[in-house]
């Protein structure tokens, strides 16, 4: 009797981040699959391809994503409509064949997954660039090349989010629309082969119209004159001044100003001129990351509309108002004086305000805080009389901020400042691991075009796969012993020079603050930015504020930076 040739259903994939033409792909990985097929008497039945990410969950498969392309071959659906004929009976195929199995996944256990279901239905899966037939040998083979494309994968984000970074570090513009107070300038791209393709660099410039509009919701906003519904009216009380935002998509634009645009503009850092990158997660539903984890460019990379320290005082606002936040409706809460500015030194949490009898304090109360990392040996409850806290801050506002003798008292701060030692040097120990870092990242290179070569043996891929794991790991303990250094670079004192500057803009009214009422106050600490650090063991206090060129007339862009300074001073 003849023998009956093996029916195989073909599955082929193109990958969305690989940038290839899927119909040059899809024919090529068939053409492949065909000739193993027809070596082994084999016959190719039923066609199934994707157009998606090869990383994506088991549940997120089979999208198709064809629309756009002209595939000259037939299909017969995706890869869940072939998990499912699989399930059929009579079944239209005995097996299934892929070019390789990164074809069919870069995720190993998905690729896992889908063999098993698979081979529940009698139905065994089989790569054009393995034995057709399953042994001890074919099975390791199959595991070795999983972790491979894996792997793969992994280097190919790293080096992609390398490029990122580096990009972004030499102040390019990486993707997106330019931001609200700015338009693009196009440069040509560094790449001569790029270039001749039309590739361009791009970097930012002012939007002559919507970048005063900008300046104009920092300064309402620091200045405590509008919340961000206040912005909102604001705003749009005036669209032909203050033109609303664009999006994207033309069909979502409404023309006027949300409280999201509004928030999104006050909440991005490019507006110091520093291109910034990674401030949202690619995956998690593009949640916000950690500031920690943000990419900034090495050196402003276009006009700034606003200094950092004015983008760092939006966030401390904001903290302050979620902390803050009540109902519509419900009674107001009681202005205590230094709610938002006082912080615990043993845990760095805020403190909080509570009226007694005997006068107003403010504590941190273990038992109350919602911190989830509170240090061992904070003690039950830390309180701060308001009255001894305020004799203390007045009493440094009158002697370093608008007494006669302020430039004396800072003369002398800073002279004792100079005096200490300087905390040693890490750019020797950097520059050696930078080395190191270029070192490995050449060999990590050559180890890929080794793997990616057709050649390789699977006994060489097996050796290279274990090899680039060790690179890799090494890299990265470099990379983070690096930054670690980087870290620590101590911080210089300001110079006297530059705070006489500051002082002269300031009244001299040291008299007058004991006499000032709590709302005054108040919006005098918040242009100063003033913070008090508490620390309960010492019964001692760190008071930081910071001096604008403007004065206390509003925050204004000066050439010289604001100057920042901390000093422990008082006893309570």
């Amino acid at each position: 009797m003849e023998a009956v040739p093996a029916r195989y259903a073909w599955y082929g994939r193109v990958s969305t981040e690989d940038e290839q033409d899927p119909t040059l792909s899809f024919p090529r990985q068939l053409n492949n699959a065909e000739k193993r097929v027809a070596e082994s008497g084999g016959l190719i039945v039923a066609h199934f391809y994707d157009v998606e990410s090869g990383t994506r969950r088991y549940d997120a498969r089979g999208s198709g994503g064809l629309a756009g392309f002209e595939i000259p071959i037939p299909r017969d659906g995706g890869l869940h409509d072939l998990l499912a004929a699989a399930q059929r009976r009579p079944a239209g195929f005995d097996r299934v064949i892929v070019e390789s199995i990164s074809r069919l996944s870069r995720n190993s256990s998905v690729a896992f997954r889908i063999e098993e279901e698979l081979s529940a239905c009698g139905v065994r899966l089989c790569c054009a660039d393995e034995p057709l037939e399953e042994s001890f040998g074919t099975i390791v083979l199959r595991h070795v090349n999983v972790g491979i494309a894996k792997g793969y994968h992994h280097e190919l984000m790293v080096k992609s989010r390398q490029g990122s970074e580096t990009s972004i570090r030499q102040g390019w513009h990486t993707g997106g629309i330019a931001p609200y107070g700015y338009r693009f300038v196009e440069h040509p791209h560094p790449n001569p082969h790029k270039a001749r393709q039309g590739s361009v660099k791009r970097t930012l410039e002012l939007d002559p119209v919507r970048a005063p509009v900008v300046r104009r919701m920092f300064d309402l906003y620091l200045s405590g004159s509008a919340g961000i519904k206040q912005l909102q009216d604001i705003l749009n009380a005036d669209l032909e001044r203050c033109p609303a935002p664009r999006k994207p998509d033309p069909a979502q634009s409404t023309g006027t100003w949300s409280r999201s645009s509004i928030w999104e503009i006050l909440r991005n850092p490019k507006y110091t001129g520093y291109q910034v990158w990674n401030r949202r997660a690619r995956k998690k539903g593009g949640r916000p990351n950690d500031p920690s984890a943000w990419v900034w460019s090495e050196e402003p990379s276009h006009p700034a509309i606003i200094r950092r320290a004015e983008f760092e005082a939006v966030g401390r606002r904001a903290r302050t108002n979620h902390r803050s936040y009540r109902e519509p409706g419900t009674p107001p809460k009681t202005a205590y004086l230094y709610r938002s500015i006082l912080r615990c030194g043993a845990c760095g949490n805020r403190m909080w305000g509570k009226t007694r009898p005997s006068g107003v304090y403010y504590q941190c109360q273990v038992t109350h805080q919602r911190s989830a990392n509170m240090p061992a040996g904070h003690p039950a409850t830390v309180h701060l009389s308001e009255k001894k806290l305020n004799e203390a801050v007045l009493e440094f506002l009158k002697t370093a901020v608008f007494g006669a003798e302020r430039e004396a008292y800072w003369h002398y701060c800073l002279t004792v400042a100079n005096q200490s030692e300087p905390a040693p040097s890490n750019e020797a120990r950097i520059h050696e691991l930078e080395t190191e870092i270029a070192d490995l990242e050449a060999r990590l290179g050559r180890q890929v075009v080794v793997l990616e070569d057709e050649e390789t043996t699977a006994a060489v891929r097996k050796r290279v796969a274990l090899r680039i794991g060790e690179l890799d790991q090494a890299l990265a303990n470099k990379r983070s012993l690096r930054d670690q250094l980087a870290a620590q670079a101590p911080a210089l004192p300001p110079r006297f020079a530059d705070i006489a500057g500051l002082l002269s803009k300031l009244p001299l009214i040291a008299e007058k603050l004991p006499e000032l009422p709590t709302a005054e106050l108040r919006r005098l600490f918040e242009a100063l930015q003033l913070t008090v650090t508490y620390d309960h063991e010492k019964k001692e206090a760190d008071i930081e504020i910071t001096l604008h060129n403007g004065g206390l007339d509003g925050v204004q862009v000066c050439p010289v930076p604001p100057v920042r300074f901390e000093l422990t001073l008082y006893r309570f």
